[in-house]
């Protein structure tokens, strides 16, 4: 179906061509009628003068000149009818089957100088004398058999002429209007897109030039398209994934580029920000009007910007000139320094909390030993209790000091775990022997459940600090009567240490830094209970050494659970 609608020109073109043959067959056949007849006419004249100059009317017996009419019948291809016209008695030479024409011929008033057409015959009258006339009827025309004759050739030539045009016009159409056609489509899919539209079977010639020419077009396009695209996915997928955020906007302010991050942290949509004024899409004051005054300033700016998540930015913003040093518009890179302020305020806490820490001991130390040297008598009981107190405020000095080394090198690069294989209830039971006395003196029931099967490989002097860092500090904060309990289980290839106390557990705002160095929820409860502050954050960097998790999970008033998962790897 799809050919033949493609042909509809064709079969228009081939219809016309046979329509047109047939007309010309329809004026050819009528003037050859015309000429047959008139040929036909003009020797009928002949005979009939012929016959009437001839004829001889000087006997009177009928016989004699019906025997002159036969003869002039055989010699002539025509019928004769003489007639009298006083008298009108006639002979003639018809048989009975044409009584029905010479019946015509009499009941006619023929002229004497023009032919009579009767059906497929002609007859002419001539006047012999004035009582006598004879009519001379020529042969059937054979206008049936040139009819038949003519209209079978029109009909092949139009038939000859309708698969000419045909077979041509096919031949042209596959040779010339196919490849065109096809050449157009596959011009129109390149502009469409669809660079892998190909001209597959281009004949020869100038079409063929055209089809070679599109599909090399084709090729060029596939293939810059290509790179263009694999370019542009190479600068998509660096933009995205850079941590800092990239903004673009160009020079009539709309923003031509925007990776995540800064869509993120800076703007108020969740959709596709491009082709937008920049101030509509970001959603902070300080960041827009430091855009407004690099474009009207036309100079680079930084500053740093936070953000309401509470995120921190350094912020570059400078214009973007092209060759001819035409402003074209702003560049701006957000990098994330979240991390480096925290750090920061780290940083300054633990330089606050070393310094208050080492000045306490210090300070108690240089006091009490200031009191014994000022000159004065002592007695020996208050002597004893300030020995104690400095015997006491050393031990925190150094037990601090001690902390801080065993942080600072477990925090080294090149930290080294000494792994080997043990059971846990041998590191459990060890540990547990260490601490008996405290739970006794605080008055502290424990239940330690492990898995006697369970084995371990890690560094055991770590596992054995971990877990009395994490015992102790729940001894410090259990209040006396309560209750601790341990549970070792396997944990889908983890080894989970939980320990659980009911002591006086941890707020919610302040459970984000209790890994911290130095922080404390209970200042004062710590530094009397001889804590450094720096138990659960060494927990956390032996347990991150050991590529395992920590888990925290408190209520204020009904206890602390810190989960421990290092993971079995016999």
């Amino acid at each position: 179906m799809k050919g033949i609608s493609n042909r509809k020109p064709l079969i228009i073109y081939t219809l016309i061509g046979i329509v047109f043959i047939l007309v010309l067959g329809v004026l050819f056949v009528q003037v050859a009628k015309h000429y047959v007849t008139k040929a036909y006419e003009e020797q009928l004249h002949y005979d009939a003068n012929f016959v009437a100059e001839d004829f001889n009317l000087n006997t009177d017996s009928s016989l004699e000149r019906q025997q002159q009419l036969e003869h002039y019948s055989e010699s002539f291809p025509i019928e004769l009818v003489l007639y009298q016209t006083n008298t009108q008695e006639y002979l003639h030479t018809f048989n009975r089957n044409e009584t029905i024409t010479l019946n015509e011929l009499i009941d006619h008033q023929l002229n004497l100088n023009s032919a009579l057409r009767l059906d497929s015959r002609l007859a002419v009258v001539r006047q012999i004398n004035e009582n006598v006339r004879i009519i001379v009827v020529s042969e059937e025309l054979p206008i049936e058999y040139l009819n038949t004759t003519l209209w079978s050739v029109v009909i092949i030539l139009a038939l000859l002429v309708g698969f000419f045009i045909w077979g041509l016009g096919n031949r042209l159409y596959e040779n010339y209007v196919t490849p065109i056609k096809k050449a157009s489509d596959t011009a129109k899919s390149l502009a469409e897109g669809n660079y892998k539209a190909r001209i597959h079977d281009a004949p020869y010639g100038i079409v063929s030039e055209l089809s070679q020419s599109i599909n090399t077009l084709a090729r060029n396009l596939e293939y810059i398209t290509s790179k263009y695209r694999n370019q542009n996915d190479r600068l998509k997928t660096v933009v995205n994934n850079m941590e800092s955020g990239l903004l673009l906007i160009n020079e009539k302010g709309l923003t031509r580029l925007a990776n995540e991050p800064f869509i993120n942290n800076f703007t108020n949509k969740d959709t596709s920000i491009l082709g937008e004024v920049y101030y509509d899409v970001i959603e902070h004051k300080e960041l827009n009007d430091a855009l407004q005054e690099v474009i009207f300033m036309e100079r680079k700016k930084q500053l740093t910007i936070e953000t309401v998540q509470g995120n921190y930015f350094e912020v570059y913003l400078a214009p973007i000139r092209n060759e001819h040093d035409s402003w074209k518009g702003v560049v701006v890179v957000c990098h994330d320094i979240t991390k480096i302020k925290q750090l920061e305020n780290i940083r300054k806490d633990f330089v606050a909390n070393v310094s208050h820490e080492l000045r306490t001991p210090i300070t108690s130390i240089q006091g009490f030993v200031e009191t014994l040297l000022d000159g004065n008598e002592h007695d020996e009981e208050i002597v004893k209790k300030f020995l104690n107190i400095i015997n006491k405020e050393s031990r925190r000095l150094n037990a601090l000091i001690e902390d801080l080394l065993e942080l600072s090198t477990i925090e080294k690069d090149d930290f080294t775990l000494y792994k080997s294989h043990f059971y846990v209830t041998e590191l459990m039971h060890d540990v547990d022997q260490v601490v008996e006395n405290q739970l006794k003196e605080k008055g502290l029931t424990r239940d330690l459940y492990v898995d006697e099967s369970i084995a371990l490989y890690a560094d055991y002097n770590r596992m054995y600090q971990l877990i009395l860092n994490l015992y102790s500090n729940a001894i410090q904060y259990t209040p006396g009567g309560g209750h601790i309990e341990w549970n070792v289980t396997l944990d889908e290839g983890y080894i989970k240490f939980q320990i659980h106390d009911n002591g006086i557990g941890i707020p919610k705002k302040n459970q984000g830094r209790i890994f911290e160095r130095f922080y404390r929820v209970d200042q004062d409860r710590s530094r009397q209970t001889g804590g450094t502050g720096l138990g659960l954050s060494i927990v956390k960097h032996i347990v991150e050494a050991h590529e395992g998790i920590i888990k925290l999970e408190s209520e204020e008033g009904e206890g602390t659970t810190i989960i421990v998962l290092i993971p079995q790897k016999i």
